[in-house]
């Protein structure tokens, strides 16, 4: 069987490409390796947070403009700000058929909550986390209640409240601390130490214990008009869980992102998944590619390995979405930086003394952040010739010229990469 397009990565660039392409008619598959970054992710979507010199990007696609007329070699320059638009749309909508509304705050960026209470600037995120009800509560100065339930020890609700007491936006906020506890804890062997995100979130699900829960949040959040919980008020149905748990509790209720797995993250993951199959896309998981066969600067086929066996794919267009260090996509050796699949050209050269600060949380971030595969001005892979490889584009943390986490840009330079990759293939096979 030859595929239009096979996606090799099934994390947020992979499953945004895979819906784009799928929708537009190609026959598509996404092979995947296993669980992806969303599971560890903030459930955010960073477009452009910090400039260069660390400062927070007010309006990001401002932001974006001028740096597409300064760094030529930016992902972001190669999609073209019009590109990164319609694809911010296309997600925000293709989300929203799933019943996961993404929120924003018009042309400027607003600020989420991290695990440990740090505040920080992103531009799209789900109503739990960012909504214009919860905009006024803070300009009103209402007062918050931070809750945890007891026995839960992947996050700390005394640490989120001592931390964003920092941050200008709250300082003349009164906050307190409370704990609540879940009915079930009472009817399990388990320990309650050994709950993690996921197994909350199942619970929340069932929706039997929200009466009970409710009363737990009045009697810990006393005259707190807003109520911070961890993420894990449900998967699937926490749209509707929330709803009910605000209105039985008549406070407004507001997630912050747990350690991994990152409920938030894995909404999106399930939602994605659900549009990419909607449209007709296959999706093999847990198969592991091993190689990639070109022949006059074009793939002509794939091998994958699945429990010894080895099966060789062929496609007329290839997408690479298999990530930076963290997803395998490249790999550090002694004698350089290596892309894992096609052994592709990449920009890592620098000795391997500079590749990182010796200060892990230096402001100026780690050099081999900014590693990946050199491309074209289509985001066409290049092999170590310099030569482009027709039917070979990269989307997402695999593609060099810039640093995500410095920029606070991985979420949409994934889905805009991802965008354009499919966007390019489908004009060009529907000639």
């Amino acid at each position: 069987m030859i595929y239009d397009c096979v996606i090799i990565g099934g994390g947020l660039a992979g499953l945004t490409c895979g819906i784009k392409c799928a929708k537009e008619g190609l026959h598509t598959v996404i092979i995947s390796g296993g669980m992806n970054s969303l599971h560890f992710s903030s459930g955010s979507i960073d477009l452009a947070g910090y400039t260069e010199k660390g400062a927070i990007v007010k309006k990001p696609f401002e932001y974006i403009k001028d740096l597409i007329k300064s760094n030529k070699e930016h992902p972001y320059t190669k999609i073209g700000l019009s590109s990164i638009k319609k694809s911010i749309d296309f997600f925000i909508d293709e989300l929203a058929s799933d019943n996961i509304p993404l929120n924003n705050n018009g042309e400027y960026n607003h600020f989420r909550v991290t695990p440990l209470g740090a505040v920080k600037p992103t531009y799209l995120s789900q109503e739990s986390v960012y909504s214009s009800k919860g905009k006024e509560i803070i300009k009103s100065k209402g007062k918050i209640a931070i809750l945890n339930f007891k026995g839960f020890r992947d996050y700390y609700a005394e640490q989120t409240a001592a931390n964003i007491k920092n941050h200008p936006i709250f300082q003349d906020i009164e906050i307190t601390v409370g704990s609540i506890s879940l009915p079930y804890y009472h009817k399990t062997e388990k320990n309650l130490h050994e709950f993690r995100s996921i197994d909350i979130s199942r619970i929340f699900e069932t929706e039997k214990y929200l009466p009970r829960i409710a009363e737990e949040i009045k009697r810990a959040a006393g005259d707190a008009v807003a109520i911070s919980l961890p993420a894990f008020i449900g998967i699937k149905n926490y749209k509707s869980i929330r709803q009910k748990l605000e209105a039985m509790t008549g406070k407004f209720i507001y997630e912050i992102p747990t350690l991994p797995p990152s409920i938030l993250g894995l909404r999106i993951d399930h939602a994605l998944k659900d549009r990419f199959f909607s449209y007709g896309g296959e999706y093999i998981a847990g198969e592991k590619i091993v190689s990639g066969k070109i022949n006059k600067n074009e793939v002509e086929s794939i091998s994958t390995l699945n429990e010894g066996r080895l099966s060789e794919i062929k496609s007329k267009y290839y997408v690479l979405a298999t990530g930076s260090f963290f997803s395998g996509g490249l790999q550090s050796r002694l004698e350089g930086i290596s892309e894992t699949i096609f052994d592709l050209a990449t920009n890592g050269t620098n000795p391997r003394n500079k590749w990182y600060s010796k200060n892990f949380f230096d402001k100026k971030s780690h050099p081999f952040l900014n590693f990946g595969v050199v491309t074209d001005k289509n985001l066409n892979a290049k092999t170590k010739e310099g030569k482009a490889i027709k039917n070979l584009l990269c989307a997402g943390a695999i593609i060099g010229g810039y640093n995500p986490i410095k920029e606070g840009c991985g979420g949409g330079v994934a889905i805009a990469s991802a965008y354009k990759c499919a966007e390019l293939i489908a004009k060009d096979l529907k000639k």
